[in-house]
């Protein structure tokens, strides 16, 4: 195919790509209003059951859709074997979560509304994981135009739905009988259109292929149950630790608008890899380039918006979730401090990846999660769900440490301090701001003039440099 025709279609791929992830704000946008709606028992009750379900789930993909994207798009002819036998083997696979889930409700005496909402969210997972498979066998075969449809379809209809479940009152049940329905049908959904559009589906039972499948994933797999199990756990171990709804409820609120904020790392992130992944095998001065560009506009960007959410928490908490999340306050206040973490470590997991070191990411997040479960012990029985937003900090400058000392061995050094200095002295300025005008101008206005104030001071010292310009034209034409 000529350059001119991968170009085309790297930018549509990742417009599609883009368009598909940028959906994702609409659910995190219902799970506030969840919170708002439910209460904090309520919606401590639903985190619990959606992380736990969440965590049982983890083994239903063990890296197969990765590995099925990968080795499909090389060859289309492996469609029908790859297919079939992984979606097999994923039943297996589901067979055995939902077992797990089952284990649990027997050994345990959770009350019977949220042993209920449990095993609706498991159900809701295994749908999930569905949708999840057959997106990725529409990814190997460049049609992200389908599952942008699939996806954000999906989103709308569950934000949209549960939306009016919850203004006519219909109360938790209803709400998680809507989760369950919606990843039904867009299961169902998926299923249509990888008939139709790819390839007729049968169920293979190949047990040669499932064992070398099965060892082929298994560092993806381990990366993939290390990073559900960190991002998930600490809710899990609130309720069995400490077993009150209403302090899951108020850190799964501050969670919620933490996640939110995520979304747009993942975004700028998901529309990168495959270009620092080409520019690999390309030029590997290029990639470092990109790299330390990108990494130093997410920790410019990421800086306001932790100094913002650190300050105005209280205004954002009353504002959004309303007096009853009074307690939501500290916890949000602790996690804005990982929010810069966040965005950094979006890039450097990435770029580990796309120099073929999944390994290295496999075991940065085998080790994040020892730190988290072992902080969340030792924590949260003394400071409760503030202990769990502080392992959660903890965990992510491990995360943090980790991959630039991995990134320094594989890629290149950064200098972060240098790359600091004028956001720093910034957002210092914007803080400042944000302290003698909190009590007299409207949220939405602090906000938009704190922003201009950053960005202004930013132009001000000169934090966009000709290299700058020169990087972002490479990926423009990229």
């Amino acid at each position: 195919m000529s350059k001119d025709g991968l170009v085309k279609r790297a930018r549509r791929n990742i417009f599609y790509k883009i368009l598909s992830e940028s959906t994702r704000i609409l659910p995190a946008l219902l799970f506030i209003y969840i919170a708002r709606k439910l209460g904090d028992e309520n919606f401590g009750k639903l985190s619990f059951a959606y992380s736990f379900a969440g965590i049982c789930f983890i083994a239903a993909d063990f890296g197969l859709s990765t590995i099925l994207i990968r080795n499909v798009s090389r060859q289309k002819e492996l469609t029908r074997e790859y297919v079939g036998n992984i979606l097999a083997l994923k039943a297996v696979l589901s067979l055995i979560c939902v077992s797990v889930i089952g284990i649990f409700i027997l050994f345990t005496d959770y009350p019977a509304d949220v042993i209920t909402i449990l095993m609706i969210f498991g159900g809701v997972m295994f749908f999930k994981a569905l949708v999840d498979f057959f997106c990725a066998v529409l990814n190997a075969h460049e049609r992200m135009d389908i599952e942008a449809l699939i996806k954000g379809a999906n989103h709308a209809i569950l934000f949209l739905s549960g939306t009016v479940v919850l203004t006519v009152g219909c109360g938790l049940s209803g709400l998680a009988n809507v989760f369950l329905i919606v990843y039904l049908i867009s299961s169902i959904i998926g299923f249509y259109m990888v008939y139709v559009i790819i390839v007729e589906i049968r169920p293979c039972l190949n047990l040669s292929f499932w064992k070398q499948i099965l060892r082929e994933s298994l560092p993806l797999a381990l990366t993939v149950i290390f990073t559900v199990i960190y991002f998930k756990i600490d809710i899990v171990m609130l309720s069995l630790i400490r077993g009150d709804n209403s302090e899951i409820g108020w850190y799964a609120a501050a969670m919620r608008l933490i996640e939110l904020v995520g979304v747009l790392p993942a975004l700028i992130v998901s529309a990168l890899f495959p270009i620092v992944s080409s520019l690999y095998k390309e030029s590997l001065d290029s990639l470092k380039n990109v790299f330390k560009t990108s990494f130093r506009y997410l920790l410019a960007i990421a800086l306001p918006i932790a100094v913002g959410t650190l300050l105005l928490s209280e205004r954002f908490v009353f504002t959004i979730y309303g007096k009853e999340y009074l307690k939501t306050i500290p916890a949000l206040k602790i996690l804005s401090l990982a929010i810069i973490f966040i965005f950094v470590n979006y890039i450097l997991m990435n770029i580990l990846v796309a120099v073929d070191r999944q390994k290295t990411n496999a075991i940065m997040a085998g080790t994040c999660v020892f730190v988290n479960i072992a902080m969340n012990m030792w924590l949260i029985p003394h400071y409760g769900y503030l202990g769990a937003g502080t392992a959660t900090v903890i965990t992510e400058i491990v995360l943090f440490t980790l991959g630039l000392y991995f990134i320094a061995k594989y890629v290149c050094k950064v200098n972060v301090i240098t790359m600091l200095v004028r956001p720093l002295v910034s957002v210092v300025i914007m803080g400042a701001f944000i302290v003698v005008v909190i009590a007299k101008l409207h949220l939405v206005l602090i906000i938009f003039l704190s922003a201009l104030i950053y960005f202004s001071c930013l132009l001000l010292f000169k934090f966009i440099t000709k290299d700058d310009k020169v990087v972002l034209l490479q990926l423009i034409r990229k």
